[in-house]
């Protein structure tokens, strides 16, 4: 792990989570990312925003050459990738070119979101998950269809007979609760720091699955937890993941099925950061670099967040004030349309249950002076 005072890349959908727990142990960054949020700059020593105009996805020219800019391979610590790349791992053998990639290697992401590899992975390894198949049902009642590579839930929707793009497959849909384990590998073995239960919001049309939110501290089953515990140390030493890592999984009863891996840093990773004294900025390098935990901390909280939407059209005042409980704050003068992310608030409790009631009504509280504003500047 670099000791100098080099600052590290950082690169996700939205960098501000990971540039807050690198803040904890004293590691200075830069991030590229969508948002380019107020309290990321806040938070990092550059930050611009790479997004592609038309599509929520890297621009990829804008994305190199802002590395270039802010981070050449001779003045960079390292890497450290969050969501983003899971469709384009070209993208990502380019970023680390010549720097230290802190996270799994391409190949790696590969594996485990083509599920023509990762299936036959899970099968060999026991690991129960919904039946997956590449061509069309002929009924599509009851099915996914999900696009290689996506992450927050943009790239999944319910079946249809309409064509779907080149390289989609489809999934059953099963009932039953969707949670997920935020470990961390070093390449053999997992160290699992928490359950989370999650949620979906169909804000934007045509996409029913967006990401809502997150709590942590479930507790699942002693049954399922321990058999979570010996299956994700087999699908550690046959993939070789490293550092934080995501699985999602359903449970119903019992039985627990897998629906995804998210092979980098996840959105769950900040419900945990505050109980390890150094964050889990530092855990992720020091995972790359084969050492875990030799447990995970005990939790001084439950904790949530919820991602609020924007349901009408709108642009961030000057004089609009978002809460204490918010963070990934836009600019004033960002401007939103139906279905894009704004910010996310964030709750803390003694347990599961009362977080995620104050998240959501934090959440309402929020949405419903944003409306207002939005409403109010559309009669000005």
């Amino acid at each position: 792990m670099p000791t100098d005072s080099k600052p590290f890349l950082v690169v996700a959908t939205t960098g501000r989570a990971l540039a807050a727990s690198a803040a904890r142990a004293g590691h200075p960054v830069v991030v590229l990312d969508f948002f380019a949020d107020r309290d990321t700059h806040a938070l990092a020593g550059q930050c611009r925003a790479v997004m592609a105009a038309n599509a929520m996805r890297f621009d990829r020219r804008a994305l190199l050459a802002a590395a270039s800019a802010l981070g050449p391979p001779e003045c960079c610590a390292g890497v450290v990738y969050g969501s983003g790349f899971e469709g384009r791992t070209g993208l990502l053998t380019r970023l680390a070119a010549r720097r230290r990639l802190y996270g799994n290697d391409p190949s790696v992401v590969v594996t485990v979101k083509d599920p023509a590899r990762f299936i036959p992975l899970l099968d060999r390894a026991g690991i129960r998950h919904p039946e997956v198949r590449r061509t069309a049902p002929q009924d599509p009642v009851g099915w996914l269809v999900k696009q290689p590579g996506g992450a927050g839930g943009t790239h999944v929707r319910h079946a249809g007979k309409r064509r779907v793009r080149a390289g989609s497959y489809f999934q059953r849909l099963e009932p039953g609760r969707v949670f997920s384990a935020l470990f961390l590998a070093d390449g053999r073995r997992a160290c699992i720091l928490g359950f989370n239960e999650q949620w979906t919001t169909p804000a934007r049309p045509g996409r029913p699955f967006l990401y809502g939110g997150a709590v942590s501290r479930v507790t699942l089953p002693a049954t399922v937890a321990s058999d979570l515990h010996v299956r994700l140390d087999a699908l550690v030493a046959a993939t070789g993941l490293v550092g934080l890592n995501g699985l999602d999984f359903l449970l119903r009863d019992e039985e627990w099925l897998v629906l995804e891996l998210n092979p980098r840093p996840t959105a769950t990773m900040e419900l945990y950061d505050p109980d390890y004294p150094r964050g889990l900025f530092d855990w992720h390098l020091r995972a790359c670099d084969g050492e875990l935990p030799a447990g995970a901390a005990l939790p001084r909280a439950a904790r949530a967040h919820a991602v609020v939407y924007a349901a009408l059209a709108w642009q961030v005042s000057e004089g609009f004030t978002f809460p204490d409980c918010c963070r990934d704050i836009p600019c004033p003068g960002t401007r939103f349309t139906p279905g894009d992310p704004i910010c996310t608030v964030h709750a803390a409790e003694s347990d599961p249950e009362t977080a995620m009631a104050f998240v959501r009504r934090r959440q309402g509280v929020l949405e419903r002076a944003i409306m207002e504003e939005a409403a109010s500047a559309v009669g000005a």
